[in-house]
């Protein structure tokens, strides 16, 4: 059974993860390809128009020509350079084929790819080293860091062994102090009302401290940074979500499709839940956890991002 999906715009990513690689043989794909695999479970193959059969895997390239064959239980996700969706059920196939008619979006197209890319497990032992220590570890910050993010009133979240601690919770912009509070028994805590406004486009960080002397050491969270979107560009976001809405593909493909809007504009906290969705959907996609991984590791979740990439071995 084959499904299709009208046109779909998907904007993808304008930034790279910046991890070192060591690079291992994989197998060969296609250098232009005419689609990729956005979704792929049970016992998938490809038979290349070239090579033969090779067993399918999350995010492969595909050439015009290759033929994707599902067995039982099995299914596919295709996105087409031309943006168009199709899905293939259990016990069917589909040969790759141009799409005349349909203007291909290839700035699009690539950007995906490149998102996709962020599969590979190749240099994870780079993150090892990044591991934060037990002192760390006891009070640590989680949103938002590194990340752009939508809304004047952000929630800050953060992980605490002991959350009954009085913590000295301060946001910063680019001359000092901007904002402050106490908080003690949360581990979350939102932008007031009644606090100075958050400009879009500045730069702001923000810090937990122990305030009471008689936590020795005293615990400090690393500063994490975030930037308030622009209204224009919410509004952009927002019509691009939209279309995912009105024309849904498969349900592990539209959360990968999500978290690459979220990460192409720099939304990386929204990145990091879409990817988690899908891993919910799809927990044993290993490419899905290594992606995760990296996200984590960008925004600094270092605990985090070792444990996926250990899955995804």
């Amino acid at each position: 059974m084959i499904k299709r999906w009208i046109p779909l715009v998907v904007l993808g990513l304008a930034f790279a993860i910046g991890i070192s690689h060591n690079p291992s043989p994989a197998p060969a794909e296609a250098d232009s390809p005419t689609a990729v695999l956005t979704s792929c479970k049970g016992p998938v193959t490809i038979v290349r128009a070239q090579n033969g059969p090779v067993a399918a895997t999350f995010g492969m390239s595909l050439a015009e020509g290759d033929e994707v064959k599902t067995g039982a239980d099995a299914e596919a996700e295709i996105m087409f350079a031309s943006g168009n969706w199709v899905q293939v059920g259990a016990n069917s196939s589909m040969r790759i084929k141009g799409q005349p008619g349909s203007k291909p979006k290839e700035q699009n197209f690539e950007v995906v790819q490149n998102f996709l890319k962020l599969k590979s497990t190749e240099g994870t032992s780079s993150i090892s080293g990044l591991r934060s220590g037990d002192k760390a570890s006891a009070l640590r910050a989680i949103s938002p860091c590194q990340t752009k993010v939508r809304g004047a009133r952000p929630t800050f979240a953060w992980t605490a062994e002991d959350p009954s601690l009085e913590l000295q919770f301060i946001v910063y912009n680019e001359t000092g102090i901007h904002w402050q509070t106490t908080v003690s028994g949360a581990t979350s805590v939102a932008y007031p009302a009644d606090a100075p406004a958050l400009v879009p486009g500045v730069s702001y960080s923000w810090t937990l401290e122990t305030s009471d002397p008689l936590v020795s050491p005293p615990l400090r969270t690393a500063a994490s940074f975030f930037e308030i979107i622009a209204p224009k560009d919410v509004a952009a976001l927002d019509t691009d979500l939209a279309v995912i809405e009105q024309n849904k593909p498969g349900v592990t493909t539209y959360h990968v499709m999500r978290a690459s809007i979220f990460f192409d504009r720099g939304l990386y906290a929204d990145a990091i839940i879409e990817t988690q969705a899908a891993i919910a959907i799809d927990p044993e996609n290993d490419s899905l956890h290594a992606i995760l991984g990296k996200l984590y590791a960008e925004t600094g979740r270092t605990d985090e991002a070792m444990r996926e990439m250990e899955k995804s071995r």
